[in-house]
């Protein structure tokens, strides 16, 4: 059956209100009622399910060559569509804001991650009103729209539970939302959103997030089916997963023990003959030579083999928990009877990460802090690898083996970094299940196609702001077409420095070191018409070509607002002009019984002098809780009452804990106040004091030199959110039992040590 193109007019959006045309006469027996219409696509608009994966490689699942097997997804790319030309921006929330807006990622704000905004354009984070998304699109037409999983597209100024809202999931077009704002979670103990407003973090026995999510899609598709609107739904499933930590059950492990103690040249490799046998890439490819930094396995120790064979096992074990629950979704829509009519698309944001670094980790507190973890360190913990007692990522060589056959990995402009699975699953349509598709496609490109497929016009004005084209280009016909001609002609790629641009199966490449002269970047050049896997560098051979290539990706930079160039790295996430959700004041004070106050979001206060004073009274010697606590497990720092003593604790990227303590009078209303005077860069001396007076305090105790990450809680009050810092002192909520008034925070912001 083909595909029919749409046939109706540019649109404005919302529609002009419905006249009525009915009749109305002084009585009601001699009038006739007329009742508002709600909007509908045609008739045989499909529904829409896009499942997005976090950090999964070209090579990692069976179906693309690789070694994890997830067979609910093969057999989706069996009954399916597999396209092996498929790119995205190489890091995740650019990503998603070319997905949702069909629009390259600077044109809305998105060069990095939101946490990495500065004040420019295409740079902010701040996603314009003149690029409508998706959802918003399609709810005016009267799809339903829901979303549950990773959201990751708020600026950081605006992501806590004061607002705005309308940059959240409800305020861009979704009609639910259940899921988590930032861009990753303990998957044991998520930081979870709901609709606009937080919600507990879910204790119950075995909860995993990725379960968690399917659960409350299903449950919102089973709402609207069982009312019978005769609405097509567009579902949004951005799983956390693969993103670290490599959060999974051990049973989804097991299957993998000693399925890479060969090491990833010999996977690599494997994945890239399974690739060539199953059509994925063109016979005759070659495989490009390892990635600079990446050691033979043959030249590892015995105990790095073993710690770095563990850590892939986790991960290959955490891809088939999120393909069960994939099929426990399939499942579910066959027994409602969706699957012939839904469009399904199985995707991923970038290429396999090398944010483990040489070694991998278990605790990726470290990795942000660059504190590499050493073999040694991680040989105790193989047992528990992917419980709530590890925050595991794997070595950047298992990265280069998921991203076979390309070179280089996520937020890299090379191809391991941007090519990326794609599938396509719809029974109706698709005439050639199993048939691979071979049409230079970006992430961009989705939000026309799926425009094309319901039917529905491109919008030129919605809520009375004027659109900026789109920059995407429909591949709809490919879907029955298998040799639909090629839409897109150019495309732009930059990423943290690093750039490129595919001009007509031609593409210029350059790696950019940070902190090196721009104009010492050596660029590369290659006919991808005729080598799929950029093995063979042009550049000497056609530097005519060459030139014209970067001469172009300047003219697409400047269109798509790319400059100015930015090659920070850390220091993006402390640019100190980046605004926070709080104006600057002299004192800052927090409640209890709130939501945590990300630590994106919070006052400038590490490496700085500041204070927290709390208001409290204690009417039982017996009365506990938290006072205020940031951050959990991996690292943080809490200030509690325990035993009648106001203890402050202290986690050192599980380096070391430690703490101090004072006793705390009961009976009255106290002011106990927590200080910190840094003396270098993530090192001070912490005190104690109750009502003015200095109790206790200790030099040289270390804290986080870079700060929280995003899995971490933000400041929390009165109760504990997520994992504890110290769980030698306190478990679960530990909700303070005396009275809380207040806890005020003072900070110079100005005396903040730097890192050189």
């Amino acid at each position: 059956m083909d595909i029919v193109p749409p046939h109706t007019p540019p649109a404005v959006l919302p529609p002009a209100p419905q006249p009525f045309d009915g009749d109305i006469q002084d009585r009601y027996v001699d009038s006739t009622p007329s009742w508002p219409q709600p909007a509908r696509p045609p008739a045989d608009a499909p529904n829409v399910v896009a499942i997005l994966f976090d950090d999964l490689g070209f090579g990692q699942l069976s179906c693309y060559g690789g070694p994890c097997a997830a067979p609910n997804i093969a057999a989706l790319a069996d009954n399916g569509l597999r396209y092996n030309n498929f790119h995205t921006t190489s890091l995740c929330s650019p990503s998603r804001a070319a997905l949702i807006t069909g629009r390259n990622h600077h044109s809305v704000g998105f060069s990095a991650i939101a946490e990495m905004a500065s004040g420019f354009p295409g740079h902010n984070s701040f996603m314009p009103k003149s690029a409508a998304t998706l959802p918003e699109i399609l709810k005016q037409h009267g799809y339903s729209t829901y979303a549950t999983g990773k959201w990751h597209l708020t600026p950081t100024a605006e992501a806590t539970a004061a607002g705005p809202f309308d940059r959240w999931p409800l305020g861009l077009g979704f009609e639910r939302f259940y899921g988590f704002l930032p861009g990753e979670v303990d998957q044991w103990h998520p930081i979870l959103t709901s609709d606009n407003h937080r919600i507990p973090v879910p204790e119950r026995e075995g909860y995993h997030v990725s379960e968690d999510l399917v659960d409350q899609a299903l449950r919102m598709i089973r709402d609207q089916q069982q009312v019978a609107s005769g609405r097509p739904f567009f579902l949004y499933l951005p799983f956390g997963a693969v993103h670290c930590p490599f959060h999974v059950p051990k049973e989804y492990i097991e299957p993998y023990r000693g399925a890479f103690d060969h090491g990833w040249d010999a996977v690599r490799e494997e994945t890239f003959q399974r690739q060539v046998a199953l059509g994925i890439i063109p016979e005759g490819s070659t495989l490009p030579p390892r990635n600079p930094g990446v050691k033979p396995w043959d030249e590892l120790s015995g105990d790095a083999q073993l710690v770095y064979a563990r850590l892939m096992e986790t991960f290959a074990g955490m891809v088939d928990h999120t393909d069960a629950q994939i099929g426990r979704f399939m499942d579910a829509m066959a027994e409602m009877n969706l699957v012939n009519d839904t469009m399904v698309m199985v995707m991923s944001d970038n290429g396999a990460s090398q944010e483990g670094m040489r070694h991998g980790t278990t605790n990726t507190e470290r990795f942000r802090n660059l504190m590499e973890m050493s073999v040694e360190e991680m040989l105790p913990q193989l047992d528990e690898l992917g419980s709530h007692t590890t925050d595991p990522h794997y070595p950047t060589g298992w990265a280069m083996a998921g991203n076979a056959p390309f070179r280089r990995c996520k937020r890299d402009t090379h191809r391991g970094g941007n090519t990326d699975p794609l599938i396509i699953h719809w029974p109706a349509k698709i005439s050639d299940p199993g048939a691979i598709r071979s049409q230079y496609l970006h992430i961009t490109d989705v939000y026309p196609t799926v425009l094309e497929l319901a039917g529905l016009p491109v919008p030129t004005d919605v809520n009375g702001v004027e659109q900026m084209p789109i920059e995407g280009q429909s591949f709809a016909a490919s879907i029955t077409q298998p040799s639909a001609p090629q839409a897109k002609h150019v495309q732009y790629y930059e990423m943290l420095g690093s750039r490129a641009i595919w001009h007509d199966g031609w593409m210029a490449v350059t790696w950019h070191r940070p902190g090196t002269d721009w104009d010492d970047d050596p660029w590369e050049l290659y006919d991808q018409r005729v080598d799929y896997t950029q093995a063979h560098d042009l550049a000497e051979t056609y530097p005519d070509k060459l030139r014209e290539l970067i001469e172009l990706w300047w003219e697409q930079a400047r269109e798509h607002n790319v400059l100015p160039l930015d090659d920070r790295g850390r220091d993006r996430f402390v640019d100190p002009t980046r605004p926070t959700a709080s104006e600057d004041r002299d004192v800052y004070r927090y409640y209890p019984d709130t939501s945590p106050v990300p630590n994106v979001s919070l006052p400038v206060f590490l490496n700085c002098p500041h204070s927290f004073t709390a208001k409290l009274r204690l009417d039982a010697a017996s009365d506990h809780g938290l006072i205020l606590a940031q951050g959990g497990n991996l690292a943080g720092w809490a200030l509690i009452v325990k035993d009648g003593q106001l203890v402050y604790l202290n986690n050192y990227l599980r380096f070391s804990t430690d703490h101090i303590s004072a006793p705390v009078p009961v009976g009255k209303d106290i002011e106990v106040t927590y200080s910190w005077e840094p003396t270098a860069v993530g090192e001070g001396t912490a005190t104690l004091s109750v009502d003015g007076n200095k109790l206790a305090s200790k030099q040289h105790m270390s804290t986080t030199p870079r700060g929280y990450s995003m899995v971490q809680e933000g400041l929390q009050v009165g109760t504990s959110w997520g994992t504890p810092v110290d769980e030698t002192f306190y478990t679960g909520d530990f909700t303070f039992t005396g009275k809380l008034y207040w806890v005020d925070m003072r900070t110079n912001k100005a005396a903040q040590l730097r890192l050189a």
